[in-house]
């Protein structure tokens, strides 16, 4: 194993500058039991709530003989898996930045720096690249449209809301808050007239000609497709009833720590 890494927890490795012969002066234990050397300081400015923790009395690491030691420092000990801990590092130090987010971990992180008040410019850079991915758009497009929104990533959340068509009207219903809910059926609207005005204009009878009819009639179909899509999802919506958990005020962009 390589001297800068080393194994901890259920097979997780700690990489450096975080693993125990790092330099650091705390420790960041995950929900798993993985411990992850820091530096308090680094750990202070970024978090009004760490700094409130690092004020209580905390439990001393104690380690087996012929380990990297890590006996006196103060641990702390978190709710969070070693994963997450490791990408909030990552972005906390100012030297280091996660190779790339996978869109769930993105997810956590932004629970936890909503969780210990941080501010989240560097987040907001490390998940502003998931939105131009598009295996992440096409794969988890309603995930990274309802992350935007609570992040207040307009630009963003109107990208990922292109790749929420096909989600099932029910889906959206139950995934999504009430404001991006709205938000997304409006956007929705505006494409399909979008399509009526592109139709209009393209005048499909005067445009489609022998030597190219046929791949006309493709671009049409398309077209004709998109417009079934958006009048099926219409139908659904109308025939619904809105419940009254659904409130205008409950899905806004949170401005408070998540509960774990």
């Amino acid at each position: 194993m390589d001297n800068a890494q080393e194994e901890s927890g259920d097979k997780f490795i700690v990489p450096a500058p975080f693993d125990s012969s790092s330099p650091g002066d705390c420790i960041l234990q995950s929900l798993e039991g993985v411990r992850f050397k820091a530096f308090r300081q680094i750990l202070v400015l970024a978090s009004p709530i760490m700094a409130d923790m690092f004020s209580l009395p905390q439990e001393e690491v104690k380690t087996e003989p012929n380990t990297a030691s890590l006996d006196h420092l103060p641990l702390i000990s978190l709710t969070e898996d070693a994963e997450t801990i490791q990408n909030l590092l990552l972005l906390l130090y100012p030297t280091s930045f996660p190779d790339k987010l996978e869109v769930q971990a993105a997810i956590k992180l932004a629970k936890v720096y909503d969780k210990y008040l941080i501010p989240k410019e560097r987040l907001l850079v490390a998940i502003r690249l998931l939105y131009s991915s598009r295996p992440a758009l096409k794969n988890n497009g309603l995930e990274l449209y309802r992350l935007a929104w609570e992040l207040e990533m307009m630009p963003e959340a109107m990208i990922a809301s292109r790749f929420t068509h096909k989600v099932d009207f029910k889906d959206l219903y139950t995934a999504l808050p009430m404001g991006p809910f709205m938000k997304l059926l409006d956007m929705r609207k505006r494409r399909e007239e979008c399509l009526d005005t592109l139709i209009a204009i393209l005048e499909p009878k005067k445009s489609i000609c022998s030597n190219h009819g046929e791949g006309d009639r493709d671009f049409f179909r398309e077209i004709s497709a998109l417009k079934d899509l958006e009048a099926s999802l219409q139908g659904q919506f109308k025939a619904s009833e809105m419940s009254e958990s659904h409130s205008d005020e409950e899905f806004k962009p949170s401005t408070t720590p998540h509960e774990e």
